[in-house]
């Protein structure tokens, strides 16, 4: 630390005035300054943070000189890119992404993920868009995919303890197609068919786990035909960054079984998002809010399918819990996120969630929410969220996230 000190020369009626004055220089003089024990002590998060992550900076910067390609923020418009997620419903899955975002002469965008987990998960998607779909502004999307998961858990509802887990296993098939147009600049509409092939059942690796398995009644395959439609108000500012503004979805889904007349529901949800950067800081450091009601509601004297009712516990919300911890009619859940840019492609987050199932609405309390809280990191590229990491906690369970999905 020092101090500089400048010497200029001073001008009159426009001639330099050097008589008395020698030729600018720049002297410093050594001073030495002392933080106070109390400073020391606000100063520590800081100063663990510093030195905490001293080696993700050393490994940025070999990566900076090393593989600059990594660091760009661009995605080629082609390519294959390995895919590995933490935390999902399966635990562990790896595999790889292949997309062309200019396929074709019309920019048509092809995307196939291939995701194998543990435990002979199996997961696989196709997805073809077709941008500029009747209008400018419409697109297409067609999706396909097909997944098996040899050991799901099913809980219960809101009081539902750990004890009360049964295991079942899934076989999906699923196709849907979906239209999007942007009314406005800040308003877009989507309508969606879907049809859906759900097979439960028992297998060998769950019948040599001590844990009960799911009733009879539950088992056996399941086809659903889906139509619905999604509003969205989106009034969020900031980019890549999103700091300010208000973000509106609203969905209505009609839901009926092919298979028997057993199921027969409408799905609807409700969400908000807020974003607010922190009074007198940056905008990078802000605060991002979701909260989001989802309820199904049968039709006559039809029923709900237990494994497409509202449920807490995933990747996206009640972090911390197991998968599909509790389940209901309805669901409710708060999260409340404080984003901290630690470099420019990369954010901390710490997060607290919180969240409740419910049959009735007139059943919420405020005593019956559960708590799910933690810390993660994101990173940004120049077209906003990239990849996200994420350590969360509960009472029950902790649960280390990696995903390529931004939670909000």
């Amino acid at each position: 630390m020092g101090i500089i000190e400048v010497q200029a020369q001073s001008t009159i009626a426009g001639k330099s005035d050097t008589t008395n004055h020698a030729p600018d220089r720049v002297t410093a003089e050594p001073y030495s300054s002392e933080k106070k024990v109390g400073e020391h002590i606000l100063a520590f998060p800081s100063y663990l943070l510093h030195w905490g992550t001293r080696p993700i900076g050393w490994g940025v910067k070999w990566a900076e000189k090393k593989l600059p390609e990594l660091l760009q923020g661009e995605r080629a418009p082609y390519g294959v890119y390995p895919l590995f997620e933490l935390g999902g419903d399966v635990g562990v899955a790896y595999g790889l992404l292949l997309y062309h975002n200019q396929f074709l002469r019309y920019d048509h965008k092809v995307r196939v993920e291939a995701l194998f987990g543990s435990e002979e998960y199996n997961d696989f998607d196709f997805e073809y868009t077709i941008p500029s779909f009747i209008s400018n502004t419409g697109q297409l999307n067609l999706d396909a995919s097909y997944s098996n998961d040899p050991v799901k858990s099913l809980y219960g509802g809101n009081s539902s303890t750990i004890s009360s887990e049964q295991l079942y296993a899934t076989e999906e098939l699923e196709g849907a197609i979906e239209y999007r147009n942007a009314i406005s600049s800040s308003v877009q509409i989507s309508l969606a068919s879907q049809y859906w092939k759900m097979d439960i059942n028992n297998n060998k690796t769950i019948a040599e786990d001590p844990l009960l398995v799911i009733p009879q009644q539950l088992r056996g395959t399941t086809s659903l035909l889906s139509f619905g439609s999604t509003l969205r108000f989106d009034f969020v500012k900031g980019t890549p960054r999103t700091f300010r503004g208000s973000r509106y979805i609203a969905g209505l889904q009609w839901n009926r079984s092919l298979t028997n007349d057993q199921f027969h529901y409408l799905t609807y949800n409700l969400e908000w998002q807020q974003f607010l950067p922190l009074p007198f800081l940056p905008n990078s450091r802000r605060l991002a809010f979701k909260t989001s009601v989802e309820k199904a509601a049968p039709l006559g004297d039809k029923e709900i399918p237990f494994f497409d009712s509202p449920s807490l516990g995933s990747s996206y919300n009640l972090r911390g819990f197991s998968s599909d911890r509790f389940r209901d009619d309805g669901s409710l859940l708060l999260t409340l996120e404080y984003r901290y840019p630690m470099w420019n492609f990369a954010d901390i987050v710490f997060f607290v969630d919180e969240g409740q199932v419910f049959n009735k609405y007139s059943d919420i309390s405020i005593n019956d929410f559960h708590t799910s809280y933690g810390f993660g990191f994101h990173l940004i590229s120049t077209k906003g969220f990239s990849f996200r990491s994420e350590f969360a906690f509960s009472k029950e369970s902790s649960r280390v996230i990696l995903n390529i999905n931004p939670n909000f």
